[in-house]
């Protein structure tokens, strides 16, 4: 096993696991330790494999992959989901809303009806769209999800495995080949890759892969075979970050802008005409 290094330290949020050395190939795993690093993809192959204490000969033990599961979760990005009724429910909450609704109990009590239902109306369209925005953008993250949802080649106990992605834990000695979508955020021991990272950032252009480089999860590999540890599992990834942002992210419609903008005109108008029956 690699002896351990003072000062390689972890990567963001990884929770690593020390050893204590009982033979070359065997180890007891001892309590877990924390520490910090600027980035773990940023240190050399040798310095990588001995902040994760694997042997790359070997790979991880099971007890010690099911020690780093429950430290780091599983590979995985949680999904938050709503009951949609609530969802579209939660469209008639808020300031825009609650100042059409404030409008039409006005425009109800002045007897304005014809403006109570074109009120009435824009409050109802601009739910739905704002709804129907949210429902894309969910299918979105769904659709990045199932990328994650695949098999791996595991080196484990040194016997090589396929188990199902979403188990791997960060210092799982992994192989990719031709076709294979990388299932976590990978540093490349040995071989050299052509991948594509066009669901990462949109360019489609092959990119070469050498030994000491880091394959981004979400990433398809088009040319070449090598072996690869991973450094980060599930939303700590590249692409688990990335989905966890489309899930977060709230585009304001252009509706909601025009919305805002005559709601604010009403105000005027009702306030107005208020003004003049009290008078």
């Amino acid at each position: 096993m690699f002896p351990r290094i003072p000062g390689i330290l972890a990567g963001p949020g990884l929770k690593l696991k020390t050893k204590q050395n009982t033979s070359e190939n065997k180890s007891i795993p001892a309590k877990s330790a924390y520490a910090k690093t600027p980035d773990i993809a940023s240190l050399s192959v040798p310095d990588t494999l001995a902040a994760l204490y694997v042997n790359p000969d070997t790979g991880l033990t099971h007890p010690e992959a099911d020690v780093r599961r429950k430290e780091n979760g599983y590979n995985e990005v949680a999904e938050k989901k709503g009951h949609p009724l609530l969802m579209f429910l939660g469209k008639f909450w808020g300031l825009s809303a609650w100042m059409l609704e404030l409008i039409m109990v006005l425009s109800a009590v002045l007897g304005k009806y014809s403006d109570l239902v074109v009120v009435g109306a824009l409050l109802v369209i601009n739910a739905v769209l704002s709804f129907m925005q949210e429902h894309r953008a969910a299918g979105v993250v769904e659709t990045l999800r199932r990328r994650l949802q695949v098999s791996a080649r595991v080196l484990r106990d040194a016997n090589w495995q396929v188990i199902p992605a979403r188990e791997l834990v960060p210092g799982d000695i992994v192989r990719v080949r031709p076709g294979d979508i990388i299932p976590a955020d990978v540093k490349l021991l040995t071989g050299g890759l052509s991948v594509n990272q066009s669901a990462l950032t949109g360019e489609s252009k092959d990119v070469e892969k050498a030994p000491s480089d880091v394959l981004s999860s979400g990433s398809v590999v088009r040319r070449g075979e090598g072996n690869g540890v991973v450094i980060l599992t599930g939303a700590k990834t590249y692409f688990g970050r990335t989905t966890e942002l489309v899930q977060q992210a709230r585009p304001k419609l252009h509706i909601e802008a025009v919305v805002a903008k005559v709601v604010r005109w009403l105000f005027v108008i009702v306030g107005a005409l208020l003004a003049v029956v009290i008078v």
